[in-house]
């Protein structure tokens, strides 16, 4: 007979084999992830095309997210358009520095951008482990055959789209390279699989510093909601009608010709339309509820910076337009959210001008690092540690004319290129074709009365052309 003495040796080992294998996981706790404050977590959330009003139907953001951090109520898009944006987003740069001036080449798309310094390459170079689960940049099915950007570990994007159900349902996804056709199946559905995967990368992560990018479809058309979430809405008693003073706007004779050469959208579909959007973005509040909830699983909420936006805004009827690339607030202003609990430990709003150009030096200052270069926009975290900080006045818009046949939104070629500088008190816009557009933000913040051509105001247009003309050549 064997000593008692190894026996009850080789069933410690058995034991902590059976654990540290998972076999006896039920019984174990979560194990811990990255703790340490010097690096914390970053999780950036990023949806497509949502609009400002419909944040508040997002019962897990709400909870999560804004009840534990500060939104930002004027923040906005430099240029509001996906590609352009997320080149931005990636870069904290303005489109005219970094050149991806549409979606799609040769102007624009993801062939037009320098993917050797962004983000994630820096992050990355830091030792974060890094992942970008959903829409990159638009264009990305034209990259090489299985190409994954510098600074990437776990690389799950999108390459191609079904024409009806767009990137929902029966796409291709770029898994570290190799393509993967996906179904019609409800576990297809691409929000809930994304966010599947980026609650195993967090896992996957261990106690080593993580940025995740999760940059979901929703609500972008086709609005597609999961099967779960398709009744929803159905009646006025579930949502309050988006009707603001500007909701199609009676009289359009102050505005540029572009506006009334677009074809009025119908009220009916525009309200149809917001209802698909506020179901296709309930999988989305859902994949929040997932995240924190294996953050709170591994013991790393607290050390987890969670930003949650959208790239571009739409607008909604608004001024009489249904869609985005224009330079009205609809479509600039962002849902903007950041929770960090040691700083935000309770909701707060703040209205100081903040831009997607900031998130790449926010998410840099919070990883205490510093980007390799100049950049454009300014990191955030001052604001959250005082609100009273000092702060820009204003910031640069771009447009750029896509002169081709555009798929997503005839918008982008109906509209004109144009330039513009905002402020808390006005708005100038100046387009290719010599029109301009002033709007007194205080006295008319839904634009309604552009006073570009009436006396009096040729010192404050003469101001903001000043401003846009050093942004553009500092």
């Amino acid at each position: 007979m064997k000593n008692p003495a190894y026996v009850g040796r080789i069933l410690r080992l058995l034991v902590i084999f059976a654990f540290s294998t998972g076999i006896l996981s039920g019984c174990a706790q979560a194990s811990v992830g990255n703790t340490n404050p010097s690096r914390p977590n970053i999780i950036l959330i990023l949806t497509d095309d949502q609009p400002v009003s419909t944040l508040a139907y997002m019962p897990n953001v709400q909870k999560e997210l804004v009840a534990h951090g500060v939104t930002f109520s004027e923040a906005f898009s430099t240029t509001p358009l996906c590609c352009p944006s997320r080149a931005s987003i990636l870069t904290g740069l303005y489109v005219f520095h970094h050149g991806v001036k549409t979606n799609r080449a040769p102007d624009g798309g993801a062939l037009a951008f320098n993917d050797k310094s962004t983000l994630a390459v820096w992050l990355h170079q830091a030792g974060y482990r890094t992942a970008l689960m959903g829409k990159y940049l638009n264009g990305s099915d034209e990259l090489p055959e299985g190409y994954v950007p510098p600074g990437w570990d776990e690389w799950q994007v999108f390459l191609k789209r079904d024409p009806d159900l767009a990137y929902y349902y029966n796409y291709t996804l770029s898994e570290n390279g190799t393509a993967v056709q996906h179904g019609r199946n409800a576990s297809d559905y691409s929000t809930d699989l994304l966010a599947k995967r980026a609650v195993q990368f967090i896992k996957d992560s261990g106690d080593k510093p993580f940025f995740l990018m999760l940059s979901v479809f929703a609500p972008h058309e086709t609005y597609q909601p999961a099967a779960r979430h398709k009744d929803l809405f159905k009646t006025d008693a579930e949502f309050q009608r988006y009707r603001p003073p500007s909701y199609f706007e009676a009289d359009l004779s102050d505005k540029p010709g572009w506006v009334s050469q677009i074809k009025p959208a119908n009220k009916d579909y525009v309200d149809h339309v917001y209802e698909r959007i506020l179901r296709t973005l309930m999988s989305v509040d859902d994949a929040v509820g997932d995240l924190t909830r294996v953050l709170d699983e591994r013991q790393i909420r607290n050390n987890t910076v969670i930003i949650y936006m959208t790239d571009n805004g739409m607008a909604m009827g608004e001024n009489g337009i249904f869609g985005k690339n224009c330079g009205y607030d609809p479509c600039l202003h962002l849902p903007f959210v950041i929770s960090y609990p040691p700083l935000t430990p309770s909701a707060r709003q703040d209205n100081n001008l903040v831009l997607n150009i900031d998130i790449a030096p926010t998410i840099m200052d919070f990883a205490g690092l510093t980007p390799p270069s100049v950049l454009d926009g300014q990191s955030i975290l001052p604001l959250l540690k005082d609100p009273s900080a000092n702060w820009r006045d204003g910031f640069l818009i771009e447009h750029y004319q896509d002169k081709g046949d555009v798929e997503e939104s005839a918008l982008a070629a109906i509209i004109p290129g144009y330039v513009g500088f905002r402020t808390k008190e006005w708005k100038y816009i100046e387009y290719a074709t010599g029109e301009r557009e002033l709007y007194d933000l205080v006295n008319d913040p839904w634009e309604m009365n552009n006073i570009a051509g009436q006396p009096g105001h040729e010192d404050v247009i003469a101001e903001l052309q000043d401003k846009i003309k050093k942004l553009r050549h500092k």
